[in-house]
């Protein structure tokens, strides 16, 4: 299948689906630091979109427990918006860890126990993703509560990789877990689960902002991860009934490809 970064969407990857746990693999190794050096996800800007959908992850960890009194530990969390964001809404225990950036790849935060550890979009990366979810539960104090969002590989259809390319995002998805495969890692390290959340949390009632939506407009241009920092493209398409609908209503109608799995450390 094609990657769905710009700068690469004419080379092609190979992927392999487990026939027992329905976790999706990449087949082959190769040069991330090239494929890294220019991602778009590094031109992310804290504009009213990033607030709307960092929200979304805020009232997900309230639900979880999460409190102005406590440690949480946003791992993997690139230029530290989401840190920032809860930060100016008074949850000053929140810190950040990311070995890839100038500002938070500070390690001695690892050595601490955390109420909350969050992981968004992190263990797909990652070239182990159980030894980095047993490093959860190493940072998590005892009942407290972690919290993943990933791609769901089983929710997709290999036949039809174009309807999945962005949820498969390769090369950059090194490993994507099926739901199973990461309910049964949880179990195994002694978490409970706690709830579980069957789209992204950047599904919002926003007008134009949920993923339904998204993946119908990017369908009007390249379809390209890099058409979200390209400021809103005008078609005349997206003046149809369709299009309309999908701006209104996608909400209600988001794909199950991208979950947040909320756990919880035995006491």
């Amino acid at each position: 299948m094609r990657s769905n970064v710009r700068a690469f969407c004419t080379e092609r990857f190979a992927i392999w689906r487990c026939g027992k746990c329905r976790s999706i693999h990449a087949r082959d190794e190769v040069d991330l630091d090239r494929y890294y050096s220019d991602y778009p996800f590094h031109k992310l800007v804290f504009d009213w979109r990033a607030k709307a959908v960092y929200r979304k992850i805020l009232q997900r960890l309230k639900r979880a427990g999460m409190t102005k009194d406590s440690k949480i530990l946003d791992h993997g969390c690139g230029s530290g918006h989401v840190v920032g964001f809860l930060k100016d809404r008074g949850y000053g225990g929140a810190v950040g860890y990311d070995s890839y950036s100038d500002e938070f790849n500070d390690a001695s935060v690892l050595e601490d126990r955390y109420d909350v550890v969050l992981s968004q979009d992190v263990l797909e990366h990652v070239e182990d993703p159980r030894e980095l979810l047993a490093s959860y539960g190493r940072w998590a104090a005892p009942g407290g509560k972690i919290v993943i969002g990933t791609p769901n590989a089983a929710a997709m259809d290999l036949s039809r990789p174009e309807d999945f390319v962005h949820s498969l995002h390769q090369p950059y998805h090194t490993h994507i877990l099926s739901i199973y495969a990461l309910v049964q890692i949880g179990t195994e390290l002694g978490w409970t689960l706690e709830r579980l959340y069957h789209t992204n949390y950047t599904n919002t009632l926003v007008p134009c902002l949920n993923v339904r939506f998204g993946l119908h407009y990017g369908k009007y241009f390249d379809n390209n991860v890099d058409l979200a920092f390209d400021g809103f493209l005008l078609s005349p398409k997206l003046f149809l009934p369709s299009s309309l609908f999908f701006a209104f209503f996608g909400y209600f109608l988001s794909p199950p490809t991208d979950i947040m799995a909320v756990f919880r450390t035995a006491a």
